[in-house]
């Protein structure tokens, strides 16, 4: 008795709490709380930027106003941690993320573009941005006319200068960076890795056995 007691009462909070989520259509704003969209979402600034911590969904398109992407440059240092903090993902958009900057709080799967900058926490998907992108984890295509950073990065990296911690894939790019461990291609004029397993095509190439110019290799530690 005492057991299905017990079952019951988990099956009414569990419901209780599912009907705390909001469902909107066709637009809505995404600065609302607990919310699914499906549809268009709307907003001014990143959600997190108001103290909101609760967790909204777009099912279709985000639409976030230019605005703190324009000041992406002026960070003192990279925005990048170290890795995905869940914590931190508040927003998550299933289609496309029209970014004003996005500030570490959002998860996308599907395109993400940015007139300025963004900083998410994770993408599945394509990242497209005149002067960069800041990701956690990337697995997907990420342009930037001018940088792409992230922790970890599986697939294709294009920009003037790309860096990552861990990345699996192509570095296109004048400059070309992996700090631990890279495997795959980095194509550009200078590039480095620590600890590479593949192939470096430039003008000077580094990694943890050698430098050369042209062209550098390096299939084992």
């Amino acid at each position: 008795m005492k057991t299905k007691l017990i079952v019951i009462l988990v099956l009414i909070y569990v419901s209780s709490f599912g009907q705390d989520r909001k469902e909107y259509f066709p637009v809505w704003t995404y600065h609302s709380k607990n919310s699914d969209i499906y549809g268009v979402s709307l907003g001014v600034l990143p959600k997190g930027i108001l103290k909101d911590l609760t967790l909204t969904r777009t099912y279709g398109i985000r639409a976030e106003a230019p605005g703190l992407g324009l000041l992406y440059f002026m960070a003192p240092r990279s925005y990048i941690t170290g890795g995905v903090e869940e914590k931190y993902i508040i927003e998550e958009v299933y289609g496309i993320n029209l970014s004003g900057g996005g500030l570490r709080y959002i998860k996308v799967d599907g395109f993400s573009g940015a007139v300025g900058g963004q900083y998410l926490q994770k993408m599945n998907g394509i990242a497209v941005a005149f002067m960069g992108n800041s990701i956690e984890e990337h697995s997907g295509i990420s342009i930037a006319f001018m940088q792409n950073e992230m922790h970890a990065g599986i697939g294709l990296s294009v920009a003037l200068g790309n860096m990552a911690n861990h990345y699996k894939g192509i570095q296109i790019g004048a400059i070309n960076e992996i700090t631990k461990m890279g495997v795959g291609m980095q194509i550009g004029l200078f590039n480095k890795s620590n600890d590479q397993r593949g192939i470096q095509l430039g003008l000077w190439n580094r990694n943890s056995k050698r430098s050369l110019p042209f062209i550098n290799w390096q299939f084992k530690s």
